[in-house]
Parts: structure tokens; C-alpha cells; sequence
């Protein structure tokens, strides 16, 4: 059996894998070594080569900086992690979970921070022997070329644990990247009820991910226009009707507080807005299209999440 190394002991810095190294992933990986933990990008195309020939130039805050960090596309070195954060999108997660499930290390704990509410749970079932925190990430950051990452907004993350897989000390190594992840700027904090924190993401997305992405406007101009904000707030409702048929308790005021704090954003191009103008697939059949069938299966309509759907 593979052994965690010396970096994993307590006190020590844990080396940490970022799988699925995008805009997200890697801004979370320039900051975590920024901060002087061993990181390692899973990556891959032009973003990959122009990482490994140059750096992974990084702007947050105004300020560039040019991130000498370890990357690569072979998994293997996720073996020395003990932490792997999953970034990638929704779309690549079971084929990131088959590329990286031989080379994990024995006790490795995995972060999800996709969209929608289901990766938790398609990932502790892929790999039942590793523990699984569940994670929301605020954010807006993009690619703006191969190997330069732009973060514009926002930028922390919550989680909580959502199955130890019978590792006794899998809340330990949660609070350890949680700690880490303070320590390198990036407010992080736990949450107890992780079923409401990845359905209050969701219930943002819902109303602003897929209809930037038709409109072509940042969120907060979304959020600014009545006639836009109209449909965000349509979209929301049929969420947290869904939600609440799951036993979620989300209210209207989760979705006040949404829109009153996109109002306040800076220019945050969604993720799906980015996909459709790359000619990527999107996560729509996660998020709007996910409430869209839970509604009908509860027989409930969601007409607009259903629009929303379709539209993309």
C-alpha cells in the first residue's frame, strides 16, 4: 500500500491536487502556491503547454503574477496529494474520475466544487473508499488566453463533509484545506448542512448562468434590468419549489440575498456564457435542466428553468 509522504504529516504542508485545471482550478492551485503549498494542475491542451513553457500567469486583484506551479496531464502525480480538488465541469467528471481513480492515493480526500448538486454523489460512488467533501465556489474567473487566468469577482468557497468513507480522519484533512486555503487568501469556511449550500448555488445558477449566457450581459446587468430580472426571478421560484419538494429548505430570501449581492458584482462572465461562446457543451442539462426533471418528478411545472433549457 502506498503511503501518504512526509508533507502529509501534521503541521506539515500537504501537497494538494487540482484535477481539472481551468480558470477555477487554476486560481484556486496559483493561490494555494502562491502561499507555498505543493500543488499539482491536472491540465490539458493549449492551456497545459503554454502553462509548462511560461508559467501559469495569474491576475487577481489588479496584479499579475507569473505562478511557476507543477503541472501536467498525466495523473500520476495526484498519488503524493492528500487532498485532490475536483474542478472540473460537470460535463468531464466521470471521465476526470476514470483518468485519475489508479493513481489516488489511499486516504486521499476529494473537494467537488462542480455546479449543480449531484457530483458529491456521483463521486463517492465512483470511488467508495475515498472520503468526499462537498464544495460551492462564488466566483467569477476566466481564461482570457492559454496559460493566463483572469480572476474578475468573488472567489470563496464553502464545504462540508459528505461521506468519510470511514476514514476517521477525514474532517481533519477538510479542516486543513479549509486552513490552507485561508492562510492563501481565499475565504473558506465550513458548512453543516451541505445539502442546502450546493442547492443555494444551484439556486443562483438557475437564475443568472444560463440566461447571461442567452443575453450575452454580465449578471449584474441581469440583475439591473426589470424585464431580465423578471425571468431570474421566475427561475428561482420553480428552484426553491423543487428544492423545498426534496426536503431543501430554501426560502425567498435566498434568492433576495442573491440578487441583491450580484448587484453589487464586478463583471462576471458565467461560465456558460464562456462555454457557448467556445462552442463547448454546457452544464444547462445540470442546472436549469436538472430542476426542470426533479419538478416533473415531484409533479411540479418549471416551464421557465424548462425555456431556459431549451434556449441554450
Amino acid at each position: 500500500m502506498l503511503a501518504f509522504p512526509r508533507d502529509f504529516e501534521q503541521g506539515a504542508r500537504m501537497n494538494i491536487g487540482v484535477a481539472g485545471a481551468g480558470a477555477v482550478g487554476a486560481h484556486y492551485g496559483a493561490m494555494l502556491h502562491r502561499a507555498g503549498y505543493p500543488v499539482f494542475l491536472l491540465a490539458r491542451g493549449a492551456h497545459l503547454a503554454a502553462m509548462r513553457e511560461h508559467g501559469l500567469v495569474h491576475e487577481t486583484g489588479g496584479k499579475r503574477h507569473v505562478v511557476p506551479v507543477r503541472v501536467g496531464d498525466d495523473a500520476a502525480p495526484l498519488a503524493d496529494c492528500e487532498i485532490v480538488i475536483l474542478a472540473c465541469k460537470m460535463t468531464d467528471l466521470e471521465a476526470m474520475l476514470r483518468q485519475i481513480a489508479p493513481h489516488l492515493a489511499p486516504g486521499a480526500l476529494l473537494l467537488t466544487l462542480q455546479n449543480g448538486v449531484e457530483a458529491p454523489r456521483i463521486v463517492a460512488e465512483a470511488l467508495p473508499e475515498h472520503a468526499v467533501a462537498a464544495g460551492t465556489a462564488f466566483i467569477g474567473a476566466r481564461i482570457e488566453r492559454p496559460g493566463f487566468v483572469r480572476h474578475t469577482a468573488a472567489g470563496g468557497i464553502r464545504a462540508g463533509l459528505w461521506t468519510d468513507a470511514g476514514r476517521p480522519d477525514a474532517m481533519a484533512r477538510l479542516g486543513r484545506l479549509l486552513a490552507a486555503l485561508n492562510e492563501a487568501g481565499v475565504p473558506a469556511r465550513e458548512e453543516p448542512d451541505v445539502r442546502r449550500m450546493l442547492w443555494r448555488k444551484l439556486l443562483w445558477n438557475c437564475g443568472f448562468n444560463a440566461l447571461t449566457a442567452i443575453v450575452r450581459r454580465y449578471a449584474r446587468d441581469v440583475a439591473a434590468n426589470p424585464e431580465t430580472l423578471a425571468i431570474v426571478r421566475a427561475a428561482m421560484a420553480e428552484t426553491i419549489a423543487v428544492a423545498r419538494a426534496e426536503g431543501v429548505s430554501l426560502s425567498q430570501e435566498d434568492a433576495d440575498r442573491h440578487v441583491a449581492v450580484t448587484l453589487e458584482m464586478g463583471p462576471v462572465k458565467t461560465s456558460m456564457w464562456q462555454d457557448v461562446e467556445r462552442g463547448r457543451p454546457t452544464e444547462v442539462d445540470w442546472l436549469n435542466g436538472f430542476v426542470a426533471r426533479r419538478a416533473a418528478e415531484h409533479g411540479l411545472d418549471a416551464p421557465v428553468n424548462r425555456m431556459l433549457t431549451a434556449m441554450v
